[in-house]
């Protein structure tokens, strides 16, 4: 399946990737001599995917099938030292006209899938940081949102999503911490724009870089890209809100 040998190679685990923070987090890791597995529902263009990339193609509201794709990851290229969950739905949805299946689908990408993930990483990155030596940064990374704690009516389910995944995120960092493994998230606060400076693809996967390289003494677990108040402000004066 692999054009890689498994090796001891430094590998990023990617889940959910669209032409935006994916991609530009997939290529930038790459340019910094990792391996990367990208996890999303469709294979990647060629013509636009690193050499050092291959895709898995896999539907992450499908528990078992994102499972069995990260059991594929291992095999094919070895353990991971960073993951991070990039997966979910966004757009808008309206309270009283959201049905209790579209729901349960968004918790799905987000809520169990980001469970699945941390099940399947967390021993590989506690073995990484017992044994990988100086130089190694196991982390476990999750591109969130400050609607997590300020949530906005026209997303709300998104907005129950992330407060889940934040809950979860610090479980996971009371159990792994201590253990070794830098536990993050990017919390992604306005639409990503390639015209925007400030949230730019980009920008996003500069902070994914970043966060996966400090040091247990300076870890960060949660850094801003963009800002809640100037997203309210913005969407108000779009008719969003």
């Amino acid at each position: 399946m692999s054009s890689f040998a498994p090796t001891n190679r430094r590998l990023l685990v990617l889940i959910g990737s669209g032409p935006g923070i994916g991609v530009a987090t997939a290529s930038l890791f790459a340019s910094k001599g990792f391996s990367v597995a990208l996890l999303r529902e469709m294979p990647s263009d060629s013509r636009k995917t690193p050499a050092k990339v291959e895709t898995f193609p896999v539907d992450a509201m499908d528990h078992a099938e994102l499972k069995t794709a990260l059991e594929a990851v291992h095999a094919s290229l070895g353990p991971p030292e960073v993951v991070v969950y990039n997966a979910a739905r966004v757009g808008f949805s309206q309270f009283g006209e959201f049905t209790p299946d579209e729901l349960l689908d968004d918790f799905r990408i987000n809520g169990v899938g980001i469970y699945v993930a941390s099940v399947w990483a967390m021993p590989y990155l506690v073995e990484l940081a017992a044994t990988g030596g100086r130089g190694r940064h196991p982390s476990f990374l999750l591109s969130g949102s400050g609607i997590n704690y300020s949530p906005l009516p026209p997303i709300f389910s998104l907005s129950m999503q992330k407060a889940a995944q934040s809950n979860l995120l610090k479980s996971l960092e009371q159990m792994y911490g201590p253990k070794g493994v830098h536990v993050a998230r990017l919390d992604i606060n306005g639409f990503v724009r390639e015209d925007d400076e400030v949230m730019a693809p980009k920008r996003c996967a500069e902070q994914h870089w970043r966060l996966s390289q400090q040091d247990k003494d300076s870890w960060e677990h949660v850094v801003n890209v963009g800002d809640m108040d100037t997203l309210i402000k913005g969407m108000k004066a779009q008719g969003m809100m």
